[in-house]
């Protein structure tokens, strides 16, 4: 993914490319793992916090990007996969919280998600691990 895509990827959810957004998505690309807010504050110190907390939801909610992983105050952010959109994220995956480097990672299941609980409509399935990542295990 590149700034094209991205201003592509904007266009085609009717949000303008403008630059917070692409700057927020780069720095995001850049990090390669979910980034947290601090370290997205860090980046884009140049960005009011009004400015930088609508840039967030304004993605969030076009499904561009999404909440990975929040713990006590902070909340990590990941761009979401082609099958995003604005009416539903599609997140068939598992958020992995490394516990020596602190990396959020989107991981794959083998296995199909399938929960259901009688008397209820279940919206959302969010799993949460965490452990050592592959990184921190072979060093």
């Amino acid at each position: 993914m590149d700034h094209q895509y991205f201003k592509k990827l904007l266009n085609n959810r009717e949000l303008r490319a403008t630059t917070p957004r692409l700057n927020l998505l780069n720095k995001m690309q850049e990090y390669k793992t979910a980034m947290p807010y601090s370290a997205i504050q860090e980046s884009l110190k140049s960005l009011d916090r009004v400015t930088l907390y609508r840039t967030l939801e304004s993605l969030k909610e076009k499904g561009i990007i999404h909440k990975a992983y929040q713990e006590r105050n902070e909340v990590y952010y990941a761009i979401c996969g082609h099958q995003c959109h604005e009416n539903q994220h599609n997140h068939d995956h598992i958020h992995f919280k490394c516990e020596r480097c602190n990396s959020v990672t989107c991981q794959k299941t083998n296995m199909e998600l399938n929960i259901s609980l009688p008397d209820h409509k279940i919206n959302k399935i969010s799993i949460h691990l965490e452990g050592i990542c592959n990184l921190c295990k072979e060093s």
